[in-house]
């Protein structure tokens, strides 16, 4: 009775708490249900995996790439290569880490802001999906709204003047903690974000300082992985940056269309991929936003806007890179941005449905509420499983693939050249280099001449009838136990 009795005071002294971890909850039960564990893993996945799978080759490291990734994952795939046991670790501790940085909003504004904008992030398809994917920008825009939260208990905390003792260090720490995560994840969106979280420290000069060395510290110990990779592998960090802007075509561009074109389900918006045509449901969704983002700002102007206004800046600063600065579009790149607009939405709902009875019908406003949640939960779940069921076939013919080679005698030292060639490399235990676009001479690639002078097997794969004019030389052998597609292999005569 009386854990039943403690249970009961603790949900009255807090109910938006228990909301709290109702939709973290229910966040991971979905990603269960929805997106199977048994998903293979991906081009990307595949790379950061493999840096700390101890059975397989690591796969080429960009410069580009950062080691975040591989550090949230090293803990199971240093023990197993299970792929299900990765996506079961990685569905957990993404709910686990929804509920924690969402609580840090709620600890500084109480009630169901922090619930509903929890509820608005984890509905999005790409929230869903990317839960239990090796990707990085999800778990930065985790860290983008615990920095955010972590800011204001800043802000509240450090309401008096006296050394750094008490209430103000914690919240320093996890701002600090915040910062470092992001860096560690995707080290230029950090400056972005630490860019909206500098411009309100506007205030006492003591504590100014000590957020702002927060701020610093985060970046610092964010950076500094990739800072002295930068200098052992691609010759410091100027040649690294100026690398990781020609692999992502950075420059002065503006992509908005085609991450609109993304916005339904295609994974990756660059050539050679095929991203489609914009859609109605998903240009209103879209356009909706702002809209609702504003509507927000307004209901709260009269109960401290400025925190709203904080995570709409902060959203809005760490779109820039992706919308102006990069040639190409992925739906993924604006995971922190929708995490960090949910709370200006959540804020502006709560006040519609708080308003007098004087003002709108009640009946009213809780249908048009109920219908655009109901319209949220169509279009994303739609969507959901389109590209959660298109990703399963495809991701499994790369494991069919893999086990076909093991029936060719496959031997290692080995090198896997050709299409989804880094998927299917991990899964047989080689090297890989993944084609793209098959060369029209007939001329052995360079990859292929340099594993075979260094004593490796080499085999290509190629889902298609035709031929590539590299491999006209070689033995062909059709892999027909493989689907979808039409899988060959080739080995050098």
């Amino acid at each position: 009775m009386g854990s039943r009795e403690s249970l009961r005071s603790w949900l009255r002294a807090d109910p938006w708490r228990a909301l709290l971890i109702l939709v973290a909850a229910g966040y991971g039960i979905v990603q269960f249900a929805v997106v199977t564990p048994g998903m293979g893993l991906g081009w990307d996945e595949t790379v950061y995996v493999s840096q700390v799978d101890p059975r397989v080759p690591a796969a080429e490291f960009i410069a580009p790439r950062a080691r975040g990734i591989t550090l949230l994952v090293a803990p199971v795939v240093f023990v197993t290569s299970s792929t299900e046991a990765l996506r079961v670790y990685l569905c957990v501790l993404s709910a686990l880490v929804l509920y924690a940085s969402f609580r840090t909003w709620s600890r500084v504004r109480p009630g169901a802001v922090a619930p509903l904008a929890a509820l608005l992030f984890a509905s999005l398809w790409l929230t869903l999906f990317y839960g239990g994917q090796a990707m990085p920008n999800l778990w930065v825009a985790f860290g983008a709204v615990a920095a955010t939260g972590w800011l204001l208990r800043c802000r509240q905390a450090g309401s008096g003047r006296g050394p750094l003792i008490g209430p103000l260090i914690g919240p320093l720490i996890g701002l600090a903690a915040s910062v470092t995560a992001v860096a560690l994840l995707r080290p230029p969106d950090s400056l972005w974000l630490v860019l909206a979280l500098a411009a309100p420290l506007i205030g006492p000069a003591w504590r100014r300082g000590r957020v702002g060395a927060a701020l610093v510290a985060g970046l610092v110990a964010g950076w500094a992985d990739w800072i002295v990779e930068a200098f052992v592998r691609f010759g410091g960090p100027v040649a690294r940056w100026q690398a990781a802007g020609a692999a992502n075509e950075t420059g002065l561009h503006f992509s908005l269309f085609e991450h609109a074109r993304a916005l339904n389900g295609p994974l990756l918006c660059r050539p050679p991929a095929h991203c489609g045509a914009v859609l109605l449901p998903w240009l209103l969704w879209w356009s909706a936003i702002p809209v609702l983002v504003l509507l927000g700002l307004y209901a709260a102007r009269r109960r401290d806007a400025g925190a709203y206004v904080l995570a709409a800046a902060a959203g809005l600063l760490m779109a820039v890179p992706y919308v102006f600065l990069v040639g190409y579009a992925a739906p993924r790149f604006l995971l922190p941005t929708y995490a960090l607009l949910a709370f200006p939405i959540a804020a502006g709902v709560v006040g519609l449905l708080e308003r007098p009875r004087g003002r709108a019908p009640r009946c009213a406003v809780a249908g048009l509420v109920a219908a655009g949640a109901l319209g949220q939960v169509a279009l994303q779940g739609l969507t959901l499983d389109k590209v959660a069921s298109r990703r399963l076939s495809r991701r499994d013919a790369d494991v069919q693939v893999a086990q076909a080679l093991d029936g060719l005698h496959l031997r290692r030292p080995c090198l896997v050249y050709g299409e989804h060639a880094a998927m299917i490399a991990y899964r047989a235990g080689c090297a890989a280099h993944t084609v793209l676009r098959w060369r029209s001479e007939p001329v052995v690639p360079a990859p292929v001449r340099a594993a075979q002078s260094a004593g490796r097997q080499v085999v290509a794969v190629v889902e298609g009838r035709a031929t590539p004019p590299p491999l006209a030389a070689w033995g062909r052998t059709p892999l027909p136990e493989v689907r979808p597609g039409r899988w060959h292999a080739y080995v050098p005569r």
